[in-house]
């Protein structure tokens, strides 16, 4: 009859629909990044509900110190069902200390379990006139923090690479690159090279987010 020959005609749909999502995911993974806490497993099992496999912590704040709600949410993380946890470093570039910094916070978290540590480089803590020492000053974060054996990373968009270290300035781009570009698109489509990077590894896509109790923005991995 008509109504069978819908039933299956929508059935079909739902089956190609299923199919075309279950491919999409499969393309990238979705991930947040959050600064604040401290959260708990059920957040974090919430955000694990809502698709996210990835999270990225602040561990180390720009005033020269170690976040205090990182070691919890790490652990929380891991509670909630969310394995595959890293942390950032929001350096304070106009301090004296940068291999102190990566010591700090590697310290911090020994007893802790994360993958990357992701140097957060953005134009607000640096002096802008002084790219020379800039340079000299991440030589010797790079430096330090492949010392103590975790992958190491660089988020920073154009236009903060240019301001602080110039874009002539390619050393960094031996290390993965966590672009902030905040189109709302989970896509590497739009990059366009620079400092000697082709392709990012992660997009910053969206930010200010709040679900499940937690801050954060909103990261695509492929």
């Amino acid at each position: 009859s008509e109504m069978c020959i819908r039933d299956r005609s929508y059935n079909k749909m739902l089956k190609l629909l299923s199919i075309a999502f279950v491919f999409a995911v499969a393309l990238g993974k979705y991930g947040f990044d959050a600064s604040s806490g401290p959260y708990n497993p059920a957040s974090m099992a919430c955000m694990r509900h809502r698709g996210f496999t990835f999270a990225i912590f602040r561990a180390f704040r720009q005033v020269n110190r170690v976040d205090p709600n990182v070691v919890a949410n790490i652990k929380a993380a891991h509670d909630g069902g969310i394995s595959d946890v890293s942390i950032y470093i929001y350096p304070c570039g106009k301090c004296n200390d940068p291999r102190e910094q990566i010591i700090k916070t590697v310290e911090a978290l020994k007893h802790s379990n994360y993958n990357t540590i992701w140097l957060d480089i953005e134009r607000k803590g640096w002096n802008l006139k002084a790219k020379e020492r800039n340079r000299r000053f991440l030589l010797e974060m790079f430096d330090e923090a492949v010392k103590h054996g975790k992958p190491v990373g660089i988020y920073s968009g154009m236009y903060s690479w240019k301001a602080i270290v110039g874009l002539d300035w390619i050393v960094g781009s031996k290390f993965p690159l966590w672009w902030p570009h905040w189109d709302r698109r989970a896509s590497f489509r739009n990059f366009r090279p620079y400092g000697g990077w082709n392709a990012p590894h992660i997009k910053q896509f969206d930010h200010d987010h709040k679900n499940c109790r937690v801050k954060y923005d909103l990261n695509y991995m492929h």
